[in-house]
């Protein structure tokens, strides 16, 4: 790498070390290695971090990836060596945005682009490209929207239609329909607001699992428009939010039902990038990723497994099915697990070699990446379960603690919003009044809630 002579020296040292290197992966030498790496500046490593991670391998006789225990940074090692997922990793080092959440969006915005062109047949239903993925991250902590503005900006210009704002469940599905398929990327920035408990948003959460699933038909009947209908659906969702918003926000509905395991996490609590001044790359390669998405739009037809990747697969599954789950909070998302496996897989195979069969590698660096998005999960699945009138109720009070311990119903009620409607917030204030955490004071000149004695969050 011109320019980072230091680095280069760097990274000699630690080849050469590892190349002389016979140990195991129990020794306090491989921790050392592996904090080395995680350490290291991400977005500075050249492109022979493979390599590195070879020369590990071999140097603490690793059979293969899934028995080393990458750091959290080393997300970077398990992304596709070469093709249109390589580029646009290249093309995103210099933003803050960590390489997971460029990933993720890059994955849903060629997910969408490929809509219905290409499927693999389980059976009884096909499994599509179209994939729902939520960036977690704290308030500008991460650069969520920086991740999702690059690759937004990619699918709007090869025609992939967006749909994004605040929109109804009957303008989503008007949004979807006028076209022979109906497929589209749904862009929520915070999608806590986005599926708010407000009455106008009723019904989305179902419409979208209902939607998550490709259907071929689909048909819904209002009062103001009679019958909506779909043909040929494929929804992406390209979202974001903090973990409080997620947990806090989202409607009830939206933690039962199977919406929760359609979705795929990108939980990150930082960056390991940091650029004072960001300097955008070349504008002809930004062009050259375009070119190759729209090429990708091309692409159709079946996809199939070759015969070792359909041994590998079979064995997989059976020890997946075996293992099952020891927390039904996992369920769905582990029943639904080998179908984001063959999702993956398929939308790399195509990125990088516009190839419609999965090899036992393709399918193996999609289990790595799902395995290390999973060990995010517990924390997020922790807090849904927590989930409950309690947490709106300690909401209240930290907002009428922070008041000063007194707060104008007006100005309280425009405060949660977005979290709760009108009759959720009521009995939220009954609960707590008759708990006497809070009294209600009615006077000529407002109405009000004080926090009673003891009763602080």
């Amino acid at each position: 790498m011109g320019g980072n002579s230091f680095v280069d020296l760097q990274l000699e040292t630690f080849k050469d070390m590892l190349c002389k290197t016979h140990s195991t992966k129990n020794s306090k030498l491989y921790q050392e290695c592996l904090a080395f790496l995680e350490k290291f500046p991400r977005a500075l490593l050249p492109e022979e971090q493979a390599d590195i991670h070879d020369l590990l391998s071999a140097a603490f006789q690793l059979e293969d990836m899934q028995h080393v225990q990458l750091p959290a940074s080393s997300f970077d090692l398990l992304l596709p060596r070469t093709g249109w997922f390589r580029a646009y990793h290249e093309y995103t080092l210099g933003s803050e945005a960590p390489a997971p959440f460029h990933f993720a969006a890059a994955l849903t915005v060629l997910g969408a682009a490929l809509g219905r062109n290409v499927f693999f047949d389980k059976g009884f239903y096909h499994v599509y490209p179209n994939v729902a993925t939520v960036l977690i991250a704290p308030t500008g902590k991460c650069r969520k929207t920086s991740a999702t503005n690059v690759s937004l900006g990619l699918a709007r210009e090869v025609g992939v239609r967006v749909l994004s704002d605040r929109i109804t469940p009957e303008a989503l599905v008007i949004g979807l329909g006028g076209q022979e398929d109906a497929i589209g990327l749904l862009y929520a920035p915070e999608l806590a607001v986005f599926l708010g408990r407000q009455r106008y948003l009723e019904g989305m959460v179902p419409l979208l699992t209902s939607l998550f699933d490709a259907p071929e038909y689909w048909s819904s009947t209002t009062i103001g428009r009679g019958e909506l209908k779909l043909h040929r659906v494929a929804l992406s969702l390209l979202a974001a939010s903090t973990v409080e918003w997620f947990v806090e926000a989202l409607p009830r509905e939206a933690f039962s039902g199977g919406f929760m395991s359609r979705l795929l996490f990108i939980v990150q609590t930082d960056t390991d990038r940091t650029f004072a001044l960001p300097v955008r790359p070349a504008g002809h390669l930004l062009e050259k990723l375009r070119e190759d998405l729209e090429l990708m739009r091309e692409v159709k037809g079946e996809v199939f497994m070759s015969s070792e990747a359909t041994k590998w697969y079979e064995a997989w599954y059976a020890k997946h099915h075996k293992t099952g789950f020891t927390d039904e909070k996992f369920a769905g998302y582990h029943e639904r697990k080998p179908d984001h496996l063959i999702r993956i897989a398929m939308i790399l195979k195509i990125g990088s070699a516009q190839s419609l069969t999965l090899s036992p590698g393709d399918l193996e660096q999609s289990v790595h990446i799902l395995n290390w998005l999973e060990s995010s999960l517990p924390s997020i699945f922790k807090s849904v379960a927590e989930t409950s009138q309690g947490v709106q109720h300690q909401r209240l009070l930290k907002q009428i603690e922070a008041a000063g311990g007194r707060i104008s119903h007006s100005i309280l009620l425009r405060r949660n919003q977005h979290i709760m409607n009108a009759r959720s917030f009521r009995e939220a204030i009954e609960t707590l009044k008759e708990s006497e955490c809070i009294k209600e004071i009615h006077s000529n000149l407002e109405h009000s809630y004080e926090l009673r004695q003891g009763g602080k969050s």
